[in-house]
């Protein structure tokens, strides 16, 4: 990877495994050559869950024997910040985070900070920032002043970026490849589903279909056949059974539940004054199962270390995560909830249709996609209302599907 003088874009919808791709680059970098890798993400919950695969491998972060460390970009930019000397302990970091990072590429514009002083911080802080490889997760999402900032400190044929082609969440698409031209990049287009088994990856495909989404181009992979898809209707979020069902089925297969996963929308998590729970969570831990509940900020600043804990996260985090089962709680209500996100705001969101109706609805449909692709093995989809447009796409497919989709 580093003789290429090349830097390299890896470019794939949900579902093909990005981010697992990613992590097996940084492993395979370390395991033959003990070269130091850095991973960055947007997704507190994800770089738990990267730590903790880490973690089970037994890899460190350790700048004499190789390694990988996995941070936010948030995390990252405030660490390099700190040591140039131009962020302040008491700065309020995150809500001034633009300001920041426009102060920081203004003094390298101007030669405040010089070339040599980014070498040096390299050198001198060797456990923060000096890394053979970063590797770009979410690439699709960074603005233009944070690829600037890496680029000012790797270069590019250092950096390896993993890009969603359908999973864009902010106002524009990140141009990693502005200034390099041709003979700087070299990008790998990848179609074949790695993640969900065959039957899971035909059933999402049809939803992208009845969605109008139909430039969706992910292909099944022969080599991992079956998969099964179940549908709630309902009010699911304080009953554990069908988790119990689920969990059941897993164990048989050698899962644990810390090896499923489950989303829910905002209006299933409750905020108090010092915590945040998940309803169906709390249900799950009311029946006496455990539980590692991230839509609490506190619980996604460290990886889960139980092995019988489900993962509960918001739909907003799942982004890079998977489970052998996964369950969408009112997945519906996630449909309205980015419907209305794009009608409130859609001058910050841009997009290819003609009407704001259509671009909403588009938007919305291309999110919903997201947790669709999260599952390796068993896909639950709860819907609240069978008449919402989501519950009539699910029916539409799954009347194509009955081969391998149940309705509980």
């Amino acid at each position: 990877m580093t003789t290429t003088n090349k830097q390299v874009r890896i470019k794939g919808r949900g579902g093909v495994g990005k981010t697992v791709i990613l992590l097996q680059m940084a492993y395979k970098a370390f395991d033959r050559k003990q070269l130091r890798s850095l991973v960055l993400t947007y997704n507190k919950a994800l770089v738990a869950d990267m730590r903790r695969t880490m973690a089970l491998l037994g890899v460190p972060r350790n700048i004499e024997q190789g390694g990988i460390s996995i941070d936010t970009v948030h995390s990252f930019i405030r660490k390099i910040m700190s040591e140039v000397g131009i962020l302040k302990q008491e700065d309020n970091f995150l809500e001034n985070y633009e300001q920041h990072k426009e102060n920081l590429l203004e003094f390298i514009r101007t030669g405040a900070i010089t070339q040599d002083d980014i070498d040096q911080l390299r050198e001198n802080n060797a456990e923060l920032f000096h890394w053979d490889l970063v590797f770009i997760d979410e690439g699709q999402d960074w603005p233009s002043n944070e690829i600037d900032l890496i680029r000012t400190i790797y270069p590019p044929h250092n950096v390896i970026v993993a890009d969603g082609v359908d999973q864009y969440v902010r106002s524009s698409i990140a141009d990693w490849e502005s200034g390099l031209g041709n003979t700087m990049c070299r990008t790998r287009r990848l179609r074949r589903c790695l993640r969900m088994k065959s039957n899971l990856a035909s059933f999402v495909s049809s939803c992208a279909e009845e969605f109008g989404l139909n430039d969706w181009d992910l292909e099944p992979s022969s080599e991992a056949n079956g998969g099964r898809v179940l549908i709630v209707k309902g009010d699911m979020s304080n009953n554990s059974s069908v988790y119990e069902k689920i969990c059941g089925e897993a164990s048989k297969m050698g899962n644990y539940p810390v090896d499923m996963l489950a989303c829910v929308p905002p209006s299933l998590v409750k905020h108090t004054d010092d915590a945040a729970y998940s309803i169906p969570g709390k249900a799950i831990l009311n029946s006496g199962a455990k539980v590692w509940d991230a839509t609490s900020a506190d619980v996604r600043e460290y990886y889960p270390t139980d092995k019988d804990a489900l993962r509960v996260v918001q739909y907003e985090s799942c982004r890079g995560l998977e489970g052998w089962a996964v369950i969408n709680y009112a997945l519906d209500e996630l449909f309205e909830v980015k419907r209305s996100q794009w009608l409130n705001s859609p001058e910050e969101l841009g997009g290819l249709f003609d009407s704001q109706e259509d671009l909403a609805r588009n938007y919305a449909a291309q999110w919903i996609m997201i947790p669709l692709t999260r599952a390796m093995d068993t896909l639950v989809i709860n819907i609240k209302d069978s008449e919402s447009e989501v519950g009539q796409v699910i029916e539409k497919v799954a009347m194509r599907c009955k081969d391998f989709v149940e309705w509980l």
